[in-house]
């Protein structure tokens, strides 16, 4: 009996710990918690001719460089500011790769890197750095609006 009555006031303020813990903790998966200063992006790949296996290398070798990027979040096309199609094709030896860029679904820039397929790292890489220059520039004069 008389453990119970020492026990009862623990057993309370944990209690009431935990309800304090949980009504703080926020929702992930709500829209309202979803603040942050970075741009969400969106990223689709087409292939204009058939898909070989150069353009999926290269289309794998742009995504994972933008799977490391920090300077976005990636998101789906639903909660994206910015949408990114990005079109490759590849015709006698030599790779083209169109990004078009939607801010809000209203098109704001293209980029066309093309290049011979023996330099498709060269070519990803600018790529990766010119999108990230125009949708931080973008995001940046959105920003100070």
């Amino acid at each position: 009996m008389d453990l119970k009555r020492r026990l009862l006031p623990i057993a309370i303020a944990l209690v009431l710990i935990a309800m304090v813990f949980i009504s703080w903790t926020p929702n992930w998966e709500s829209g309202e918690f979803i603040r942050s200063t970075k741009p969400y992006v969106n990223f689709e790949y087409q292939f204009d001719t058939t898909e070989t296996r150069t353009l999926n290398e290269v289309a794998e070798d742009i995504d994972n460089r933008l799977e490391v990027r920090h300077e976005w979040h990636k998101v789906g096309d639903r909660e994206a500011q910015y949408d990114v199609v990005i079109a490759l094709v590849e015709r006698d030896g030599a790779i083209q790769i169109d990004a078009t860029l939607h801010r809000n679904d209203k098109r704001f820039d293209h980029i066309v890197v093309r290049g011979q397929s023996e330099v498709k790292n060269e070519l990803v890489g600018r790529l990766v750095g010119l999108l990230t220059d125009r949708i931080e520039s973008s995001h940046q004069a959105a920003d100070s609006e």
